[in-house]
């Protein structure tokens, strides 16, 4: 997002490697979130921001989300919550929560269908020329079930960094 949208990103990250990789992709403020994140972003400078994207634990992170968007901010995720949202707290912000789910468009039949390929092929686009990068970071193959345990258990661990990927029967 920094480099392609020049949006000033800031991540979350708990342990010195998360950290780490997060910056490799274009973080420039990191934060903890098993932190208080509406004052960790107040020590760097931000008393609120535009745009929160939520990629794990919807919700444990949307209160803190609700607290630090700015008015007519949006709050993204691609995580399902488990109980219900208090959307009401982002009622006097006028604030925005969106859902982004990569198969809406096919399950849909809806009318700009052929975006997603658009999309995709914009991604591929700027992986293949150095812009940004995969968070791929470990395959396992074949598919069987040592590797499928493999990858639950690494999962399950809570210390995964970027995404696991099972190919090949």
């Amino acid at each position: 997002a920094a480099k392609v949208v020049g949006l000033n990103v800031i991540a979350t990250a708990s342990r010195p490697e998360s950290e780490k990789w997060v910056r490799e992709l274009g973080a420039q403020q990191v934060i903890n979130h098993f932190g208080d994140i509406p004052a960790q972003l107040k020590d760097i400078g931000f008393e609120q921001v535009d745009y929160v994207l939520i990629l794990n634990d919807t919700d444990k992170h949307f209160p803190a989300a609700a607290q630090a968007i700015a008015p007519q901010g949006t709050i993204a995720t691609i995580v399902e919550n488990s109980a219900p949202l208090d959307v009401s707290l982002l009622k006097a912000k006028s604030a925005g929560f969106v859902w982004e789910f990569m198969f809406t468009r096919s399950m849909f039949q809806t009318p700009d269908m052929a975006e997603q390929g658009k999309l995709l092929n914009e991604i591929a686009a700027l992986i293949d020329q150095g812009v940004i990068r995969t968070t791929l970071s470990k395959v396992l193959s074949p598919i069987n079930a040592a590797n499928l345990r493999q990858a639950h258990a690494d999962l399950e661990g809570g210390r995964v960094i970027g995404k696991i990927v099972l190919k090949d029967f």
